[in-house]
């Protein structure tokens, strides 16, 4: 396995408060944290050869731009938002400075100067142009946490497909919804293979994790 070098989890944190990280993606990202962290511990446990520091760092970091890429921050209970005007003043500062990118590419442009590989695995992670069984395990194992949760809560796979079907539909239309058939089959299948190798059902997340 080829070790990458990651930033410290401390360099990481301090991410979150320089760029006013709205507090309701910043839970998710902790969540997010937790769940592929404990779930590459399980793999290591089992033999597969995992970076959990990578793991670690990818999933602390990996929707560290999500607010820049939202149309608007406002206030939405359902998905704990409630932004102050520090954090919307900063979001719309960082929409203008990096226009036209996509969240992990403004995080990888922060990041390639003193990480340059991590941040190309940041791209990846992100990249729904690379089917997730096709990425580093690492990526996928950050990847398959993240459609896990909702906000801060686990939910099952298919609750969370269908909630992003529901919420980018228009996105996936102008794609094709065979293209997105084909994914959702392959987020199922790298599901399959990373349960396949632990002693746990995708179902047990939520006990375990509480």
């Amino acid at each position: 396995m080829v070790i990458i070098k990651s930033p410290t989890r401390e360099y990481c944190e301090q991410l979150f408060k320089e760029y006013k990280v709205p507090y309701n993606i910043k839970i998710h990202c902790y969540k997010v944290n937790q769940v592929a962290v404990f779930l590459a511990k399980k793999l290591s446990e089992s033999g597969q050869d995992i970076d959990i520091v990578l793991v670690d760092r990818l999933s602390l970091l990996h929707d560290l731009m999500k607010a820049v890429a939202l149309k608007k921050l406002d206030k939405n209970p359902l998905f704990k938002a409630d932004p102050t005007a520090e954090e919307i003043a900063m979001c719309e500062k960082l929409k203008k400075q990096y226009a036209g990118m996509h969240e992990t590419q403004i995080t990888s442009a922060i990041l390639k100067d003193k990480y340059f590989e991590f941040a190309k695995c940041i791209e990846n992670e992100g990249d729904s142009s690379i089917f997730t069984s096709e990425k580093r395990v690492e990526e996928q194992i950050v990847h398959y946490s993240d459609w896990r949760v909702f906000v801060d809560e686990i939910i099952p796979l298919q609750q969370r497909i269908d909630d992003l079907f529901k919420r980018y539909n228009g996105k996936i239309m102008i794609r094709g919804l065979k293209l997105w058939k084909k994914r959702v089959a392959d987020e199922f299948a790298v599901e399959k293979q990373i349960f396949n190798k632990l002693a746990i059902k995708p179902d047990d997340l939520s006990k375990i994790l509480k």
